[in-house]
């Protein structure tokens, strides 16, 4: 899905404003804990749940676990147990160990089959499967890049998307009008972010475990990565405006 000139311009806007770099070294999650993943200790459970899930998508072996283990990373185990995948191997990822040609086309395909096939896991976490799994093509979408990135961003709109608040908390507005095409338009940003990152010759500073284990080279910025780095951007953001209000 091609992105229009003002979305180019509202990134290039990002580029210039902000430090990609330090963003990405900013991420921590989840926030306040002592588990946490941080820059400084190497993002261990990223590391390995792009390791361990990557690995069997490209076996065509991902199953219920590796759900689970994302809703318990994601904070979202309240539904863990009621899950269902009850065809795992329908949905190939990866054929000879690249990513389908129908994913690079239409990324936006991708988390519609999940979530249609996965019950109790929605939209936002199939996204964080995909993250995982194919890390060069997608990136997760969740409540906080919405508001930052969303139509009610402040600076920085990137998305016809929108968050409501329910009664077990906030979630993507999903409308026919916007969903699954929006996700086609992050994903799309995200790939110009790391392509124009790349062009430049700006680092993307991995922790060195991304490398030893072959997940990423040459210090060269992947979708997920620019995901990370504008997630960590959000409590930057939503903070200095929940001041403001």
């Amino acid at each position: 899905m091609s992105l229009t000139t003002s979305q180019e311009n509202t990134i290039s806007k990002f580029l210039q404003e902000q430090d990609l770099p330090s963003l990405y070294c900013k991420y921590e999650w989840p926030r306040g804990s002592r588990k946490r993943d941080t820059w400084k200790n190497g993002f261990p459970e990223l590391v390995r749940l792009e390791r361990e899930i990557s690995i069997a998508a490209k076996k065509n072996l991902l199953n219920r676990d590796h759900l689970i283990q994302i809703a318990e990373w994601g904070g979202g185990d309240r539904l863990k147990n009621r899950i269902i995948w009850s065809d795992p191997n329908k949905t190939k990822l990866y054929v000879n160990n690249e990513p389908g040609e129908w994913l690079i086309n239409a990324p936006e395909t991708a988390v519609e089959i999940l979530d249609r096939q996965i019950k109790y896991f929605g939209p936002t976490y199939c996204s964080k499967l995909l993250h995982f799994a194919l890390p060069q093509i997608f990136g997760a979408l969740d409540t906080r890049l919405v508001q930052t990135f969303g139509k009610k961003a402040k600076k920085y709109p990137l998305l016809d998307l929108e968050v409501k608040h329910y009664g077990w908390g906030p979630s993507i507005r999903i409308l026919k009008a916007t969903w699954p095409k929006e996700y086609g338009t992050w994903i799309s940003a995200l790939n110009y972010f790391s392509q124009g990152l790349n062009q430049e010759g700006i680092k993307c500073p991995h922790p060195k475990q991304y490398e030893q284990f072959g997940l990423r080279t040459n210090r060269l910025w992947l979708p997920a990565d620019v995901e990370t780095a504008l997630f960590s951007y959000t409590y930057q953001e939503l903070s200095e405006y929940s001041k403001k209000e």
